[in-house]
């Protein structure tokens, strides 16, 4: 029974891997093709200086001009409930942040893997967001990082009769590692040696990318003020599923995490609570509100989107979860 069992468990590895292998290989090949066109638009371009940009074309309405840039730079997975319009299905899941981590006026926020600005413009400029007295982010390409600079100067330019935003931004590594950043000329936002403490944390669709998210969530909770809340829209797995082969050669051979971060959503509260210190976790799972669509419009945007909606339809058929997750520092 026992020898049974497993040859058709490793029958079942095998075969994932025959299938999962090729994808992998046109996953990464769509990825390089991407960032050298990206390369060359740049190039040819003289309001364009930098690559990294393919996701503005996402943003783009039907009722927008073709040569005429995107009103908005939203680089997430959306919540799409009520909508069909990717542009407001990003501002929609980056609003369930906000109001997780119990954003008010006057507070200090950190936004961490800001990319080009999005959510940093909502939180200065829309009138549903509480107004911060300071906002600090850091993102890990220098480009988007000067974009989101110029964006958020311009909208304080324009601001006249609102109280100024202290605005600090910085590129590089969401985790703070002292040997990589003690000769930064500006403290890593998480660096524990920092005066700076915040009020509230957002990490919007990217923790799940971070070397490793634990490392993240017990950085973070240091730089809290007691009483400040994390918020993260994040990917976990269901209980059950990561005990499956099909889950486990899935996320490992279509690496859109590190495999520390492949965990399930109970060892994720876990985490945050025995592994961290935090307070009064909630988890919302939005998953039903988010996978299906996006990969539905990720679909109608060319075959390059179409691989990357394909990885994504392997992983929620494997478990994966999306969720809206906060906690809380004690007093």
């Amino acid at each position: 029974m026992t020898s049974g069992g497993t040859s058709t468990t490793r029958s079942s590895f095998f075969h994932a891997t025959a299938i999962l292998v090729p994808l992998a290989t046109l996953v990464y090949l769509a990825y390089r093709r991407i960032v050298t066109s990206e390369k060359e638009e740049a190039k040819s371009k003289s309001d364009i200086t930098q690559y990294g940009l393919f996701h503005l074309s996402l943003n783009k309405l039907p009722n927008e001009l073709p040569g005429e840039p995107p009103k908005t730079e939203w680089l997430n997975m959306g919540y799409w409930k009520g909508t069909t319009s990717f542009p407001e299905a990003c501002r929609a899941l980056a609003m369930k942040v906000i109001k997780a981590a119990k954003v008010k006026p006057g507070h200090s926020v950190l936004d961490v893997g800001f990319g080009t600005g999005e959510c940093l413009v909502l939180l200065l400029s829309d009138p549903a967001v509480p107004r911060p007295s300071k906002v600090s982010g850091i993102t890990d390409m220098a480009s988007h990082c000067d974009r989101t600079k110029a964006r958020l100067r311009k909208i304080q330019e324009a601001e006249h009769d609102e109280p100024a935003v202290q605005v600090n931004l910085l590129a590089g590594d969401a985790i703070y590692r002292p040997d990589a950043h003690k000769r930064w000329a500006k403290k890593h936002p998480l660096d524990p040696t920092s005066k700076e403490k915040y009020d509230a944390i957002l990490a919007t669709d990217c923790a799940y990318h971070f070397n490793t998210r634990r490392t993240f969530l017990s950085q973070a909770f240091k730089m809290l003020r007691p009483g400040g809340r994390i918020a993260l829209a994040d990917i976990c797995f269901a209980n059950s599923a990561l005990s499956t082969w099909r889950a486990r050669a899935i996320t490992y051979i279509l690496r859109l995490m590190p495999l520390q971060n492949r965990i399930s959503e109970s060892d994720y509260l876990r985490q945050m609570v025995l592994g961290c210190g935090y307070e009064n976790v909630v988890a919302e799972d939005i998953t039903e509100q988010v996978f299906p669509h996006f990969i539905r419009f990720l679909k109608r945007q060319g075959i390059l989107w179409w691989l990357f909606a394909t990885v994504l339809q392997l992983y929620t058929s494997s478990g994966a979860r999306f969720i809206v997750i906060s906690g809380e520092k004690p007093l």
